[in-house]
């Protein structure tokens, strides 16, 4: 049974995914930017950090939460997670994984079959982000200027 103290699923990934995404940095709460979501969440799902983004960044944390959701979905489901073809879908993938697990966890009925998927799932080790996606994240949530393209090789 889900405890009424807690706040939605939706909520929670909503959260854990701007931390993972290192968005506690930019919020305007102080509470925040200890590394710890606790913004409120608005009816699009963003926590108050991700309203302060561009409309490119708002739009790539509202995919980002879609497949933590579907992570998410996954588990309640006990099904397995969709092969990755390649190094980025597989970061990706990790990711949004560590986001949906962070918001399940919360609740403590949770954890013992977390625990137990988490054990099935057969996932590629760790590994560092590909290149493409480094740049991308180094980038997120600042304000890009007017003739900066985000295409490899700059303008």
């Amino acid at each position: 049974m889900t405890d009424p103290s807690l706040p939605s699923l939706e909520t929670r990934i909503s959260r854990r995914l701007a931390e993972v995404l290192g968005m506690p940095r930019l919020c305007p709460r102080r509470a925040c930017r200890t590394g710890c979501c606790a913004a409120a969440v608005s009816a699009d799902g963003e926590p108050e950090c991700v309203g302060t983004l561009q409309a490119t960044h708002r739009t790539l944390f509202a995919g980002q939460r879609k497949i933590a959701g579907g992570c998410a979905a996954r588990f309640s489901r006990r099904d397995s997670l969709p092969e990755a073809e390649n190094e980025e879908q597989t970061f990706i993938l990790r990711l949004n994984l560590s986001a949906a697990v962070a918001a399940l966890a919360e609740e403590p009925a949770n954890r013992p079959a977390l625990r137990g998927w988490l054990r099935r799932l057969r996932l590629p080790p760790v590994a560092p982000p590909p290149p493409g996606i480094a740049r991308a994240f180094q980038r997120f949530g600042r304000v890009a200027e007017e003739e900066e393209t985000f295409v490899e090789g700059g303008q």
